[in-house]
Formats: structure tokens, sequence, C-alpha cells
């Protein structure tokens, strides 16, 4: 078909209107050509006149408009109606309609399904069409409504009215089955239009985030966990080595969530290890996950397991325990990731080697859960030798104090801690002169309140909370209770921080009724001495009967037999976790540490000197 100009179009036109006949006219102009100049006085109709909201065209409405036109008219939108919906059946109806007045159908975008019908009728060809120059560069991109996108139409109605009109390109919301348009189901699709290089797949990220991500593609600054941290390596934006090593591993979020956990068991370099090992524990340090589950149960296939877990959590720090269950070394991977336990696990200098040697065995037996023969017949020797007759009573350091102090007592709190106490007073800006002191026998309660009810001065609610942990009635394999342990001193700590930072107090003197036994519960036995009394609270001790003879490895103290070995006297219930009553070191020294926020530098020194002043103070300057 030959290709007119629109003047020359025009004449086609005007020889039309000339002719009696009442049928159509199609001009082909998909250039949108503007025929009003050349035929002023005609009536201009179009094609969304006939179609409300976002519903197709009612045809019928449309035939009996144009079988009740009073004059000659311009139907505009019937090729762009035709062109988005594929209805081609329209064109046939209305090509051999004869109408009241005469139609010229100004049609765009079906120029091939014209051209095709003149094809096939001569006298359509040559009397009822003709096609003008231009090129069809209109498109239309459309979107489902249930995403609720901005665009150009809001309905069907309102895209036909912009491109009836010579709108080029437009955007529409509607469910329509619509053809030769750009479909935009959700936010994915919509990145992908306005992107068509974007290359991510559509299950990176889920519907909702996509449709954040559309709208606001910033990505930096966000945690680690949060998807758009997922998202920046969309950009290559990741700058975190360990991060991006996650982001080439993960096809979508969920996957990068979990490989954030799961990915470090995957390197082998050990370069590369110790930087990843840093990064990951700082990305999910703060992340509840049970992919966390997941990664401790696959590192129990892992004979170096200590070597990829963390003390972000609970669960790992208990991971860690079980880890040097049975071992005679503790492997340095454990002190460098668990730095609290290696900190607990260091030497207290008592300014007594054998004391302090004692403490470095015991803490060790204690973690590691080993039996240990040669310090078991030691604790039977000091059964007879009793060392903690070298310190001074609790009661002589609280009666020498300074009764402006305000008194914390910590049930149970024994000397083995006092590493641990040290370490953490340097981090909190504490500084601490501890002194060691020795409880009365028994070590009970009931025998080692008085300090509390005698003092005059302030004082804090008892602390009862590691004494309820010792006396837990859960068996534990490994003793994961200690992380426990030092959680509870963490709290003591900070709250004696927080008092003498908010003035409170000036000071604060932490100390005990007794401390406890471990390996009095691992190591205990009945033993051979028979008497007329059970033995309470694990066996640990049991009332003085006059028919009783007293066994060397008990001392006779306020009415009791009292054991300073690991034995315990028939009838006594078996503890759990931990036991005191007894005399051994562990139950029978207590620490008394008298804070204040002068420094945070500790210094300890002590001589070994036996019952002055001087030999216990340890000063934390």
């Amino acid at each position: 078909m030959e290709i007119l100009s629109v003047e020359d179009a025009a004449k086609k036109i005007r020889i039309y209107l000339s002719r009696d006949t009442l049928r159509p006219y199609f001009v082909i102009s998909d250039g949108a050509a503007e025929f009003k100049k050349f035929f002023g006085d005609f009536e201009q109709i179009y094609i969304s006149d006939f179609c409300e909201g976002d519903f197709f065209v009612d045809t019928d409405l449309l035939i009996d408009k144009l079988n009740a036109l009073t004059r000659d008219a311009f139907f505009f939108g019937l090729g762009e109606y035709i062109f988005f919906t594929g209805q081609e059946n329209i064109l046939r109806t209305l090509q051999d309609k004869n109408f009241n007045r005469k139609v010229i159908f100004v049609c765009r975008g079906v120029a091939n399904l014209l051209e095709s019908l003149a094809d096939e009728d001569f006298k359509f060809r040559t009397n009822q069409i003709c096609r003008v120059e231009g090129t069809k560069n209109f498109s239309v991109v459309k979107y489902t409504p249930a995403i609720n996108f901005p665009t150009d139409a809001k309905n069907f109605s309102e895209l036909l009215k912009l491109t009836e009109r010579g709108k080029n390109f437009v955007s529409v919301q509607t469910n329509l089955p619509l053809v030769n348009v750009k479909e935009i189901k959700n936010f994915y699709d919509a990145i992908k239009n306005r992107e068509p290089h974007f290359n991510i797949s559509p299950d990176a990220l889920n519907d909702s985030q996509w449709q954040e991500y559309f709208f606001d593609e910033n990505c930096d600054g966000y945690p680690p966990e949060h998807w758009r941290t997922f998202a920046a390596g969309f950009k290559k934006k990741i700058s975190n080595p360990y991060l991006r090593f996650v982001f080439a591993d993960s096809a979508n979020f969920e996957a990068y969530r979990k490989n954030l956990f799961l990915a470090l068991l995957a390197v082998d370099d050990e370069k590369i290890f110790e930087e990843f090992y840093s990064l990951r524990k700082a990305a999910v340090k703060n992340i509840s996950s049970s992919y966390l589950t997941e990664y401790l149960e696959r590192l129990k296939n892992f004979p170096d397991a200590v070597k990829y877990l963390t003390d972000n959590t609970a669960e790992e720090r208990r991971a860690m325990i079980e880890t040097v269950q049975g071992k005679e070394k503790i492997p340095d991977a454990f002190k460098k990731n668990y730095p609290a336990m290696n900190d607990y696990l260091a030497d207290f200098d008592f300014g007594d080697a054998e004391i302090t040697t004692y403490f470095r065995r015991y803490k060790k037996i204690k973690l590691c859960n080993v039996n240990d023969e040669d310090f078991k017949n030691h604790v039977r020797e000091l059964a007879l030798t009793r060392p903690y007759n070298r310190f001074e009573t609790r009661k002589k350091f609280l009666e020498d104090a300074d009764k402006n102090s305000k008194l914390y007592w910590l049930d149970a709190l024994g000397v083995e801690f006092l590493s641990y106490i040290k370490a953490r007073a340097i981090q909190l800006e504490l500084s601490a002169a501890i002194k060691i002191a020795r409880a009365e026998l028994p070590t009970l309660t009931s025998q080692n309140k008085n300090f509390y009810d005698e003092w005059r001065g302030d004082k804090f609610d008892k602390n009862s909370a590691l004494d309820e942990l010792k006396h837990s009635p859960e068996k534990f394999g490994a003793p994961t209770y200690i992380d426990d342990e030092l959680k509870i001193i963490d709290g003591v700590l900070a709250e004696i921080k927080n008092s003498l930072t908010n003035h409170h107090a000036e000071k604060i003197i932490l100390t005990s009724d007794h401390g406890a036994s471990r390996l009095a519960v691992m190591f205990g036995h009945e033993n051979k001495f028979k008497m007329n009394s059970d033995g309470e609270h694990g066996g640990r001790c049991c009332p003085i009967n006059a028919l009783d003879e007293k066994p060397p490895c008990a001392t006779e103290e306020n009415g009791w037999w009292v054991l300073a070995n690991y034995d315990r006297f028939a009838g006594g219930r078996l503890a759990s976790v931990e036991v005191h009553g007894g005399a051994t070191l562990e139950e029978i020294l207590v620490p008394v540490i008298e804070f204040t926020l002068q420094g945070a530098n500790v210094e300890v020194k002590i001589s070994p000197t036996i019952k002055t002043d001087e030999a216990f103070d340890f000063l934390l300057d």
C-alpha cells in the first residue's frame, strides 16, 4: 500500500466524502497525523468514551453512537484499542457498516491488520483506506493493580484516553488481559523495566523487599544480617570481605542469612580464616538465628571445632566447654576464642605459692572434667595440714573495714573467681583492694551469715543467684554452668559499678559466706568412718556425737565434724553441681574486696606473712 503525505491523505479523504457511500473510511496513521486543519467542522469521537473504568469497550454503545451521528466525524483510538486487546473482529464489523454519517477512523498500531483486510477486498483497498507516512512509536507498560504502583493511567479507560490523543509512552494499572504491552507483575519486573541489564535472580529477595528496593536502592550502613546489606552485592558495594564471600555463595537472601553462620566452615586457607573468623564473629554477634543450631551441629564432626566457635552466645561458649572435656591440655584456640574463661583460668597470686598452684589446678580440673589422682592425693594431704589456717577470718577483716562502705553479699562466691574478678575490675575501671579470708566451719550459710546481720552500715540485698546455680538439681556432663557463674559475677560487678558511678556509695565491699566445691561432687565417695549422726549437706559434714571418733581428714568446729578432703559422710544426699559444708580450700576461702572508682590499673601485692592485715591486702590501684 502506498504511503502518503498528510496532504495527499486529505485529498483521498475528500474523494471519499464526495461519494454517496456511508461506509467508514480508515486512515493508517501511526504518526497520529493531525487532520483537523483540513476538516474543521467534523465531530471528534474517542473510543475511550465507550469504555468506563477497567473494562473493555462497550461495542453496542459505540455502534449506537455512530448510527445516531448528525454530522461527519473523525474517530480516534480504534487502532490502539485493537492493538492492546487483540480484538480484531471489531474491524470487520465496522468495515461493512453503513452509518448515518461519514466516519473516518484514524488508526495507530494496526497497519498490518488493515493492509491484510485491504488485500482481501479490492473495493475496500481502493475506496475505504489509505496510509499516512509515520512510524508507530508508542509503548505501554502494564502494572498489576495488586502492587499499587504509581502509573500514568489507573485503568484501561485512562490508558485509551492518553494513547488516542497521541501519547506515546504510557504506564497503566489494569487486570485486563492486554497484548503488545510489557507486563509488570511485581516490583522485580519494575526494576527490570527500569534497568534492562539488571541480572539478579527474581528469587534473590521477596516481593516486599523488591518493592522497597525499587523506591530506595540505598544499601549503605545497614547491619550485616539486613537484606539491604545482601542487596548491596547487586552493585558490588559490599566492602566487608567476609560478607562478600557469603554473598557470592548465596542465591537469595535466605541463603545469605544461613551462610552468614555457615560459610566459615568452607574456608581452608589459614590466613583468610583468621580474617574471616573475626569478621564473622562481628557480623553475627547480635543475631538470634536457628542457623546457629545447624552451625553447632555441623561442628560436632570437626576435630578442631573450638577453632570455629566464638563467645558470642551461651550456646557457643557451652560448646567450647564441651570441646575440652577430658583434655590434659587446653588448646590455645580455646583461650583465644573464649577470653572470659581464659581470665577465669588465669593465675591469681595469693602470696602463697602452694595456694596459687592449688587453684590453678582446681580450676582446670573443674573445667576439663579430668580424673586427676595426683590432685586428689594432694587434697588428702591438705586435709591434714589445713593451710586455710594461714588466713585471717572474714569477721576480722570486716571489723577493720570502713563502716561507711556498702556491703554486698554474693552467696557461694569462692576465691576461685578472683582472677576473673581482677580482669573485669580493670575493664570496668574499678579499683579493688582484695583480701583473702576464711569462713567459719562448717561452710554453711547458717554458720556464716552473722557478718551480714551484724553489719551496721548500708548493704545490698543478699544475692543468692550463684548459690542457687550450684545447688541446681540438674546434672552436668560437662560443667557448662561455669559460663553462667561468670555471667552472674558480671552482673554483680556491673551493679557495683553502677552504684559507685551514681554515688549511692563511695566504697562497696563484696564478700561471701562460703565457697563451693565441684571436685567434691566429681570425686566424692563415702568414707570408711561410721558416724552415729548422718552426714548432711552432701555428706560434707555431720553433727558431733560423743560416741564418734574424729576422722583424721575432718576438723571439729562449732559442734560439727567437717571434712577437709573429698570424702562424704554416709547419709548425705548427693549433690549434682557443687557442694559446700566441708573444709577444702575452695569451700572455706572467700574474698573480701573493697571496690572504689579510683583508677583502672590493677596491681596485686601480697606477702605470705600469716594473719596480718598486710598479708592479705591485694591492691588494685
